[in-house]
């Protein structure tokens, strides 16, 4: 039984005002500048601020706010109750819900829905340099259930989001476990590291580093594996939802850039030296040029826990900024300069020992992981049907 007679038909201004108060309209002082990010809302900091706040916008919590030249490619977020009263550049557009027809967390899931998505990318068409102000968003249609329903569905929904940062904190907290066995295991085995023994094991017979296949727009298809960019890789792994996919036949001729199971995949340009291990849930894929791997390949010699763990570790973060090069553009790592890198570790013995006494460490992380993503497919199923109606609270209640 669907909800959709209860559903009714409305504008965003009917449901929402804009704000203007700045911040030399209010008492409070010292407070944050927030940015807005595309992938992750609202950031705890501004990239970029003016010495004068004064003329900065008041974010307070139940409140959005955009940057009108970047609606149409989502960088819209949300000030929850999660977040302290802020500001944001006076250049954004910042609004608050209706008291009587709107609920902010309710909205918080709308703007990740279809419904917003597509009025907001035809809002976007015709020009890189349209500007969506609020008179113009406040016509976006939206259709919206009654008050206590849309906060039963961002309850619901919020639910879901809860369990998978209370994951994501308890895996925070087992990898900072991890990384403290594995420092004091290598402090513990320093004098098996002698600097006659220290061996250069980045070559072909150990252990592979390579870099990503260079693809070309016509080689992109729906009958090949993911492309995956910088952008697809997470902490908690690789994110291969909505990766472009390479054609069945350029994917056959990447070789070895098609992912294996236990490569540490890390970031070589920008971003330089964001780490992931590629786990066996993650399905076939290509890397792109933006990413670097490094793959055991005698693991009798480097065991890949240990691999990944002493790639998470400050040696590997100094040797890759040492080794980084400032581009016009961004720092990037090549290749070559990875290659001149040097592993310090203990003979493979005693990296069974330690990888033995991560495991189960590595277990609890893996489990979270997967209940994370199990819990993020449900919820992402269940949003444009719970907003739009399709399905009722009572329907989707079996599912959870």
């Amino acid at each position: 039984m669907s909800n959709l007679d209860t559903m009714e038909p409305a504008s965003l201004g009917d449901l929402a005002f804009e704000s203007k108060v700045r911040a030399s309209d209010v008492p409070e002082t010292g407070l944050r500048v927030y940015g807005v990010d595309r992938t992750d809302g609202l950031t705890p900091d501004a990239k970029y601020t003016s010495k004068d706040l004064s003329r900065y916008k008041v974010l307070r919590p139940g409140m959005f706010a955009y940057n009108p030249m970047r609606l149409n490619i989502g960088s819209i977020a949300a000030c929850t109750d999660k977040h302290a009263v802020g500001l944001v550049s006076p250049d954004y557009v910042v609004f608050g819900c209706k008291p009587d027809a709107l609920d902010p967390a309710f909205l918080g899931y709308a703007i990740k829905g279809p419904e917003w998505r597509q009025w907001a990318t035809a809002a976007g068409v015709g020009s890189v340099r349209v500007r969506i102000y609020f008179r113009e968003l406040a016509k976006m249609p939206m259709t919206v259930p009654p008050l206590a329903d849309q906060k039963a569905i961002a309850a619901v929904l919020g639910a879901l989001d809860d369990k998978i940062e209370l994951n994501r904190r308890m895996n925070a907290t087992l990898e900072a476990m991890a990384r403290a066995l594995f420092d004091n295991w290598i402090e513990a085995h320093a004098n098996d590291i002698e600097e006659s023994s220290v061996q250069q094991l980045i070559d072909d017979r150990v252990m592979l580093i390579g870099d990503g296949y260079r693809a070309k727009n016509s080689e992109f298809s729906d009958d090949g594996f993911p492309f995956v960019r910088a952008g697809n890789l997470k902490v908690d792994g690789l994110d291969l939802a909505g990766a472009e996919v390479l054609s069945a036949r350029s994917t056959a001729a990447a070789g070895h850039k098609i992912g294996k199971v236990d490569d540490v995949a890390f970031t070589s340009k920008g971003t330089v030296g964001r780490i992931t291990r590629v786990s066996p849930k993650t399905g076939p894929f290509v890397y792109s040029p933006q990413i670097c791997f490094w793959r055991s390949i005698a693991r009798d010699m480097l065991n890949p826990n240990v691999l990944y763990r002493w790639m998470s570790s400050a040696d590997f973060t100094r040797q890759v900024t040492a080794v980084s090069t400032q581009t016009d553009m961004a720092p990037y790592v090549s290749l070559q300069d990875q290659k001149k890198m040097i592993i310090q570790l203990p003979p493979p013995n005693a990296q069974s020992e330690i990888a033995k006494q991560l495991e189960p460490i590595d277990a609890r992380i893996a489990a979270n992981t997967e209940q994370s993503r199990t819990l993020a497919t449900l919820r992402d199923t269940l949003l444009p049907k719970l907003l739009s109606g399709e399905l009722s609270m009572s329907d989707a209640m079996p599912a959870l």
